[in-house]
């Protein structure tokens, strides 16, 4: 056989087995190195990932907190509000209350007015009717008494009559007499 054949594989087996030593002593430390790397990229994810979870955690508590900060203070706003409101519809209804209790009144005092303003002009009615009657009793008595004296005046003058026919009627019988 032919030295060729077996110098052409053994050299190759050589160079094989050069490489295959030299690929495997660098093999389990560029693994290693590799696994080390990819050991620490894990690492430092899941830190990162603790660390933003912490971030996010306070900053959910930050934003808990403001948003419980709000709705209390939305919450005492609503409250003043609605006293405040209440205050409010509590003045309108007592000025309403007010203001019908005033109305009621002044229909009272305008009735009582009217009735007043009736009895005042009833009342001056009858000072009017009462001096009318006084004027006319005056002058009624005036008449009255003139009347009374020229009665008195006929009573004299028919008295005095009476005195002179009796006079002349005892002259006339006198004479007769005599």
């Amino acid at each position: 056989m032919n030295k060729s054949y077996l110098i052409g594989p053994l050299a190759a087996l050589v160079v094989f087995i050069g490489v295959y030593v030299n690929f495997q002593s660098g093999y389990k430390a560029r693994e290693e190195a590799k696994d080390e790397q990819q050991k620490a990229v894990r690492v430092a994810k899941i830190k990162a990932e603790t660390d933003a979870r912490k971030v996010a955690i306070d900053e959910a508590l930050k934003s808990q907190e403001l948003r419980k900060k709000e709705r209390e203070a939305k919450e005492a706003k609503d409250k003043l509000d609605k006293e405040a409101r209440q205050v409010a519809l509590d003045g309108r209804d007592k000025s309403y209350r007010e203001q019908d209790k005033l109305t009621r009144q002044i229909e009272r005092l305008k009735k009582d007015l009217a009735a007043e303003k009736e009895l005042y002009a009833k009342v001056a009615e009858l000072k009017k009717a009462g001096k009318a009657e006084q004027v006319f009793l005056k002058d009624f008595v005036a008449k009255a008494e003139a009347n009374s004296k020229a009665l008195e005046d006929v009573l004299n003058k028919i008295a005095a009559a009476e005195t002179a026919r009796a006079a002349a009627e005892a002259a006339a019988i006198a004479a007769k007499k005599t």
